[in-house]
């Protein structure tokens, strides 16, 4: 019987039963069977039909040791007593059943926004147990948030840009990168896994509040608690404009929102006591960083213009004038002028108001001057020569009244006609004569002190002129004179009696009777 040598190729993970090879011995020898030389567990082969099987699953990541085996088949004939050994070589393929396995198996991060480029955020390490595949490649593939955000490089997952925090978008994906990472193995035909990359950012306080208004005009007389403006600084770091506002330095004049901005006026003003206010204002951002003590300040001085505003009448000092003219006195020169001015600066304009003065003066400018209308013909017409001319002087919107006294002295002429001589008196400047009166102006209490002095004084002075009258004109009783002896004891007696008891109810008698009137 020949022996015949066979070299076959299966795929690994065929199942069990799977036919292998097919060994035939001479046909002509009849009653052939076939057995193999020595046990192979993972094959079995027919004893009538020489057909080699697989006797379970082939897993080559399961028993390297498949990938080659060496079988020894002998054929033999129990009728003529004659037997052959063939060989049969079995060579087990891989099968690309497994794909890539990544550790890990997805990138989850939290990394500031701050973190410098070309840092490393992890290693990826990637295997393949299919034994035919030697090598695993990496691919990243981004979205359109994370593009250009990171790359690979031997492994490594690393920062390729600058990260970015501060962003509506980032605000919208939760403030998170996301990107995917292929491996591929080099099977046929190959597989790849994916491995999720998810980096969150932190945020960092990086930028200081910027001011975008730094001026503000507001007319006087604008009522306290108005809004002047609002004061507006810009923060890029998210959330964006996070901040909060307060007044430094400055004159208390002024409040301010701190969340709004919105400056507000805390008293009044008058352009003419102070046009420009400046006012120290801090922006301070909070909230945007992870260290929430992590703030960023900027001051900056705000310039509030006070507008002038028409809310002063004119003020004229003096009021009154006085002046004496001769009545051709030219209708250029001027009279007076009014001393008047306006603390809101406006101009001022003059207008004559009562009807007698209008026909015989009018005001150019600020001055009186004369129309020389005066008509002092003894056969004529006589006019005053005293006039009072009410002078309403105005900035456009207040008024103020000031009075002139004009007196008008006739002038006639002896010489021609042809030549006029014109006299005029420089107006006098007004006297102002302040009279001066200092009076007593006792308090109440004093008034009535004096007055029931004065009462009793009279009386007393009454009562003594009385007692003197009535011994010098013997006025009253006359009585018989007692002797001397007994008028001097009653008279000790009376003395001792008032001294300890006071006057009596008849000390008036008493008096008359011990002190009579002596009779011529």
């Amino acid at each position: 019987m020949p022996c015949l040598l066979n070299n076959v190729s299966i795929f690994e993970n065929q199942g069990p039963e799977d036919i292998v090879a097919i060994v035939r011995a001479n046909l002509t020898i009849p009653d052939v069977f076939y057995t193999f030389v020595k046990n192979y567990p993972h094959f079995k082969i027919g004893r009538e039909d020489g057909i080699i099987r697989t006797a379970y699953n082939l897993d080559l990541e399961a028993e390297r040791a498949l990938a080659h085996s060496v079988l020894l088949v002998r054929a033999y004939s129990v009728a003529v007593e004659r037997s052959a050994t063939a060989t049969v070589t079995v060579n087990v393929l891989d099968v690309n059943e497994f794909p890539p396995f990544c550790s890990p198996s997805v990138f989850v991060l939290e990394v500031s926004e701050s973190t410098e480029v070309g840092s490393s955020l992890g290693s990826l390490t990637c295997v393949d147990i299919d034994i035919s595949n030697q090598s695993v490649s990496l691919t990243l593939v981004d979205n359109r948030l994370s593009l250009l955000k990171f790359r690979l490089k031997d492994g490594q997952l690393l920062v390729n840009n600058t990260l970015n925090y501060d962003s509506a978008e980032m605000a919208t994906n939760n403030f998170q990168y996301e990107a995917t990472i292929l491996a591929t193995d080099t099977g046929t035909p190959p597989l790849t896994s994916q491995v999720r990359v998810l980096v969150s950012v932190t945020p960092v306080n990086e930028h200081d509040p910027v001011f975008q208004t730094l001026f503000f005009s507001v007319p006087e007389g604008t009522r306290p608690g108005t809004a002047v403006g609002t004061v507006v600084a810009r923060d890029t770091d998210w959330p964006f404009d996070n901040i909060r506002y307060s007044i430094t330095t400055g004159d208390a004049m002024f409040t301010i929102d701190p969340e709004g901005g919105e400056l507000y006026l805390g008293g009044e003003l008058d352009f003419e006591e102070q046009q420009v206010y400046v006012v120290g204002v801090q922006a301070e951002d909070y909230d945007q960083d992870m260290d929430r003590t992590n703030r960023k300040r900027r001051t900056v001085d705000i310039t509030v213009q006070v507008e002038n505003v028409n809310d002063n009448a004119p003020v004229c000092d003096p009021i009154s004038y006085e002046s004496t003219i001769f009545s051709t006195l030219s209708n250029k020169l001027p009279i007076l002028s009014l001393s008047c001015a306006d603390a809101d600066s406006d101009r001022l304009t003059a207008t004559i108001t009562n009807g007698a003065a209008v026909d015989r003066f009018l005001m150019t400018g600020l001055s009186l001057v004369s129309k020389n209308v005066f008509s002092y013909v003894v056969d004529g017409v006589y006019d005053r020569t005293m006039f009072e001319v009410t002078i309403s002087v105005s900035d456009g919107r207040y008024h103020t009244e000031a009075v002139a006294y004009i007196y008008v002295v006739p002038w006639t002429t002896t010489v021609p006609t042809t030549t006029t001589t014109t006299t005029t008196t420089t107006a006098k400047p007004p006297q102002v004569v302040t009279v001066m009166s200092d009076y007593w102006d006792p308090e109440p209490w004093f008034v009535v002190v004096v007055t029931v002095t004065g009462v009793l004084l009279l009386l007393v002075t009454s009562l003594l002129i009385w007692a003197i009258l009535s011994r010098v004109y013997g006025w009253g009783p006359k009585d018989e004179p007692e002797p001397p002896s007994n008028k001097t004891e009653e008279i000790g007696k009376m003395n001792t009696e008032v001294s300890q008891n006071g006057a009596s109810e008849n000390d008036q008698a008493s008096l008359d009777q011990w002190f009579p009137i002596a009779s011529c």
